[in-house]
């Protein structure tokens, strides 16, 4: 989960930040009127209540509809805990990675629909372009949004944490292990549509993958995301309080076609699935030459990442038509971009300075 009170600190860039977590039930069925603002609140189960107005953020909760009908929740935060409110600023998008998110749907619906959805909200409250701040399977969803023209033309700018479009070389031993028994496949045959770590099915799966023959468990994160040299360990028990949230069958199926195909494209649903949905016998491919050479991108990543290898990031590089600014750290994992404790000098200093920078060439409409 991203903070965004502590990586974002200025507040003239913090004007609107809509921080984007669709979980517990952010896809409901949908209310008479398409858009409307809730309380803080109105409801036992916000996160402006739970997570950031405890802490001393000030936020309020928001609900978009998409196209498909059905109800995300966004959060929006107007400045940090010791900030005043300033109307200057451009809005600020976070999306988050893996594992908050649920039901039938792949990381393609959530960049075709829901980006697409909450990104429209943003830009018609704010009258501005949007800033946009990925994590993980938060930059798969952006890289393929950025490919529609409805979408991108509301992005002045993007920045993405360990970013990911290939995963043709993940190292991950847990990961590589699930690819390898077709996980996948068998929650599918099982008619389980959803993964969640946290039921009693969860449990016997994961006691399933980790075994001393073929895989150590004892360090899970590690087994799932690689080497993190700077994660607080102390902290877990805290982040265990809301994380992991169930994933999708149907997202986990994509992310595994992604690594045995070494593809960038849609959700394969078989020959005849496919002709019917796409017209043809594959899957399209995600085309990353056709995300505009203007659209400004900055990309952090490091040399210890198991999911985001610096490979895979170097063939996302040689696709894209402009050349990003990058910050590549060799000793940081997955998760150091955003939980380290060193996050805000080594990555979010300079993270800013490409914020700031974009933030005086951003265009209202």
């Amino acid at each position: 989960m991203v903070r965004p009170g502590k990586a974002l600190a200025a507040p003239q860039l913090l004007l609107l930040v809509f921080l984007c977590l669709l979980a517990g039930g952010a896809r409901a069925s949908p209310p008479t009127d398409a858009l409307r603002r809730v309380s803080p609140r109105a409801g036992a189960g916000g996160l402006c209540q739970q997570l950031l107005l405890p802490q001393g953020y000030p936020c309020t909760e928001h609900t978009v509809q998409t196209d498909d009908g059905f109800l995300l929740s966004l959060q929006h935060i107007p400045h940090g805990r010791n900030g005043i409110a300033d109307n200057t600023g451009p809005p600020v998008f976070l999306q988050h990675g893996l594992f908050q998110l649920f039901w039938d749907w792949s990381w393609q619906d959530l960049a075709e629909y829901d980006v697409l959805a909450m990104l429209s909200y943003v830009y018609t409250v704010a009258q501005s372009k949007i800033l946009y701040v990925g994590h993980s399977q938060g930059t798969i969803m952006g890289l393929a949004a950025f490919t529609m023209p409805e979408t991108v033309k509301m992005i002045s700018s993007a920045a993405l944490l360990c970013p990911i479009s290939y995963l043709d070389h993940v190292s991950a031993s847990f990961v590589l292990r699930a690819v390898a028994m077709h996980l996948d496949e068998m929650l599918v045959i099982m008619g389980i549509h959803q993964l969640n770590f946290r039921s009693d099915m969860g449990v016997q799966i994961l006691d399933s993958l980790c075994d001393d023959e073929h895989l150590d468990c004892n360090d899970l994160l590690s087994s799932i995301t690689g080497q993190n040299c700077c994660f607080n360990s102390s902290r877990i028990d805290y982040y265990l309080e809301y994380e992991p949230h169930p994933s999708s069958t149907k997202n986990l199926r994509h992310l595994f076609q992604m690594i045995r195909k070494g593809s960038f494209a849609k959700y394969d649903y078989g020959w005849w699935g496919n002709l019917r949905r796409y017209g043809q016998l594959r899957p399209p491919s995600f085309d990353l030459s056709s995300i505009p050479e203007s659209l400004p991108i900055w990309m952090g990543y490091g040399g210890l990442d198991a999911l985001a290898d610096v490979t895979d990031v170097e063939r996302t590089i040689k696709e894209l038509r402009s050349t990003p600014e990058l910050l590549y750290i060799g000793g940081y994992g997955h998760i150091d971009f955003i939980m380290s404790v060193k996050a805000k000098e080594d990555v979010y200093v300079d993270l800013m300075r490409f914020l700031r920078a974009q933030q005086g060439m951003h265009s209202s409409y």
